[in-house]
């Protein structure tokens, strides 16, 4: 996620290069065409051109909105587990003390189990983070979007047991990687301990119950994530998208060279400044909604799942009494993962 006002020049350079480039030399050796060959069939009427620009501007515009809509339900998605795990630790440090128990509990012992749960909880976030970041089938190629991270050190992703590592054992840490959803196994371990400490006499069956809806909730928010991330955007969408704009850019030349040509012969050159700025505009809305469909897939419009983690974890280490404390996430040449 961009931290800045306006995008660095650096950032938006590898995704216009080869498209201004390829524009400028094809608008100009068409005006060659037309100027030295004296190919006047060339020009054509720009009506049908600007009927196909404006039906083209609708459909991506279409598209970008609905891959804005992705994008602002992610970032919604993972609010609300900063606020559910927020939640969770309350009711953790609450819901699980002596008032439950008929004799006096060690409070060392106490404290070990509020630590064991939420340590827990903030390794299941950093293994949902580490899975929705994983690249699916159907994104093989690269693109500038992923190169400008995987050129950043500080983005460089450690392996899931070493990510999780800082919050649970190493055993179950090896434990975890076995699984093929790990983050679901985490929740499920949770369930499993809640149940003994009911059992043990730790928790009373009320609150049992509301620590379950908790992860119940979390589960909720989990599969929103892997509902994005597993489906697509609708290929139909994003595909046809491409194909109209590129056909408006390849037929847009012959048009302006038309309303040119009624100024006089060297008016025509005009073309290829205003062909260029005007394909570039296209290209680019085009290009924005396809980097923005798919908010998970560690480029550089991500939604910021490592600074939001790490948020969590200040607040949550801090609820434990813990001072220690990590800082939080920094942005990097302005972006923030």
């Amino acid at each position: 996620m961009f931290t800045t006002k306006r995008v660095p020049f650096y950032i938006v350079f590898p995704f216009a290069a080869r498209s201004i480039l390829f524009f400028l030399l094809y608008s100009t050796g068409i005006c060659l065409l037309y100027w030295g060959l004296d190919w006047k069939f060339l020009a054509i009427p720009f009506v049908p051109i600007a009927t196909i620009g404006t039906a083209v501007a609708f459909y991506v515009g279409f598209k970008n909105n609905s891959s804005y809509d992705r994008l602002w339900e992610a970032r919604r998605i993972w609010g609300s587990l900063t606020n559910a795990s927020r939640s969770w630790s309350i009711m953790v440090l609450d819901y699980i003390g002596p008032d439950q128990l008929a004799d006096p509990v060690n409070e060392a012992e106490l404290k070990r189990l509020h630590k064991e749960l939420i340590y827990r909880h903030l390794a299941y976030l950093t293994a949902l983070r580490v899975q929705l970041r994983q690249k699916p089938v159907w994104v093989q190629h690269r693109d500038p979007a992923h190169e400008v991270i995987e050129r950043i050190t500080e983005f460089k992703q450690c392996s899931l047991d070493k990510e999780v590592s800082r919050f649970i054992s190493e055993h179950e840490a090896e434990l975890l990687i076995r699984h093929p959803n790990p983050a679901t196994y985490l929740l499920r371990q949770q369930s499993a301990q809640l149940r003994e400490l009911r059992n043990e006499g730790y928790l009373s069956e009320y609150y049992h119950v509301d620590l379950e809806r908790m992860l119940v909730e979390f589960y909720n928010q989990q599969g929103a994530c892997e509902r994005i991330k597993s489906f697509p955007f609708p290929r139909q969408y994003a595909f046809f998208s491409y194909v109209f704009t590129w056909l408006f850019i390849f037929v847009l030349p012959y048009g302006l060279l038309s309303e040119m040509a009624k100024a006089s012969s060297w008016h025509i050159w005009l073309m290829v400044p205003f062909y260029t700025i005007i394909a570039w505009v296209f290209n680019t809305m085009e290009v924005v909604g396809d980097t923005s469909e798919n908010p998970f897939e560690n480029s550089i419009n991500d939604v910021p799942m490592t600074a939001i983690c790490r948020n969590i974890e200040i607040d949550l280490r801090d609820m434990l009494g813990e001072t220690d404390l990590p800082k939080r996430v920094q942005a990097v040449n302005n972006i923030l993962m």
